[in-house]
C-alpha cells in the first residue's frame, strides 16, 4: 500500500508541472505580454520564429515580411524637450488580422541604457516589465496584457502610455518596438506575422528647470494671459512651439519674424511651454 501511495504522488507532482510549465509560457507569456528583449533593440532580437528554440511566434516567417505595417507615433513628433511628458502609441495595422500584440522600449542612442519614465495609461491593456536576468535589467517595458490583444478597431492594433524624457539633454532617444499580428489559432505557426519599427527622437530644448530668466533672448507677454500673447526677440524668432503640460504640441508656426501675436483663447486654462529661439518660458492661460 505503501508503494503504490508513493507512486500516485510522483505521478501527481509530474502532471501538475507540466500543465504549470505549458501555462506559463503559452496563456501567460504570449497573450499577457512576454519575456523581454523582444523588441529588436541592441542585445536583443524579436518575437518572430526565425530565432530558433527560444522563438514565440511566426513559424520562421521573416520579420516585417507581410502586409501589415508597424508605426510608433509620439505626440512630439520626432524631437523632445528634457523633462516634458509627451505621449507614445505603438500601432500596427494589418488587412486581415484581429489579435494583436506588442513590446516597446526607449534607449539612448550614445549608450543603450533606458531612457525616460513611464506612466501608463490603462493597465487593463499594458503593462511594465523589468527584467532580472539579462544584458538589460535596467530596461523597463511596455508590452500587451491578454485584453489589450484584442482590438476595437478592426484590424488596428494599437496602445498608449505617457513617457516623460529625461530632466536633462541626454542626446538622441531611439524608441523599439515589435509587433504581433496573430490568426488567433493558438498554435505557433506562419499565420503569426511579426514586425518591428524604431523612431528616433532628437533633443529640441533645455528643461524647464532648468530654464534662466536672465539669459532669455525672447519675451512672452502678457503672462498670465486669456485670449492674445506677444512674442518679441531682438532677433528672429525662428519656429515657436506650444507645449501643454503633457508635452503635445498644441500650436506650431515658422516666425521669420522679430514679433509675433499668438490666439490662445481656444486653449484651456492652465500651464504651458513656449519654445522659441531654443530656448523655453513658461506661460500660463487663465
Amino acid at each position: 500500500m505503501s508503494k503504490k501511495h508513493f507512486i500516485s504522488a510522483v505521478f501527481f507532482v509530474v502532471i501538475i508541472a507540466c500543465f504549470s510549465f505549458i501555462g506559463d509560457n503559452t496563456s501567460v507569456l504570449k497573450s499577457d505580454g512576454g519575456p523581454p528583449y523582444n523588441t529588436n533593440a541592441p542585445l536583443e532580437k524579436t518575437c518572430s520564429g526565425i530565432e530558433g528554440a527560444n522563438a514565440c511566434h511566426s513559424g520562421g516567417i521573416p520579420d516585417n515580411s507581410g502586409p501589415g505595417t508597424p508605426s510608433i507615433l509620439f505626440s512630439g513628433g520626432t524631437t523632445y524637450v528634457p523633462g516634458v511628458t509627451y505621449t507614445v502609441t505603438p500601432t500596427i495595422t494589418h488587412p486581415n488580422r484581429n489579435r494583436f500584440g506588442f513590446q516597446i522600449v526607449s534607449l539612448t542612442d550614445n549608450n543603450n541604457l533606458f531612457s525616460g519614465t513611464i506612466n501608463l495609461l490603462d493597465t487593463a491593456k499594458t503593462r511594465q516589465q523589468q527584467p532580472t536576468w539579462g544584458p538589460g535589467q535596467d530596461r523597463i517595458f511596455v508590452m500587451h496584457r491578454l485584453a489589450g490583444s484584442y482590438p476595437t478597431t478592426p484590424n488596428l492594433g494599437q496602445w498608449s502610455y505617457q513617457w516623460t524624457a529625461p530632466a536633462t539633454n541626454v542626446g538622441n532617444i531611439s524608441f523599439y518596438a515589435c509587433f504581433n499580428a496573430a490568426n488567433n489559432d493558438n498554435t505557433n505557426d506562419p499565420g503569426d506575422e511579426t514586425y518591428y519599427a524604431k523612431i528616433t527622437l532628437t533633443p529640441s530644448a533645455v528643461g524647464i528647470a532648468s530654464i534662466d530668466k536672465d539669459a532669455l533672448v525672447f519675451s512672452v507677454y502678457p503672462n498670465p494671459a486669456s485670449s492674445l500673447i506677444t512674442l518679441q526677440s531682438v532677433t528672429k524668432l525662428g519656429t515657436v512651439i506650444i507645449y501643454n503640460s503633457l508635452g503635445e504640441i498644441v500650436f506650431q508656426k515658422p516666425s521669420s519674424n522679430f514679433k509675433e501675436e499668438i490666439d490662445i483663447s481656444g486653449l484651456p486654462s492652465g500651464n504651458y511651454v513656449v519654445y522659441a529661439q531654443n530656448t523655453l518660458q513658461k506661460l500660463v492661460k487663465e
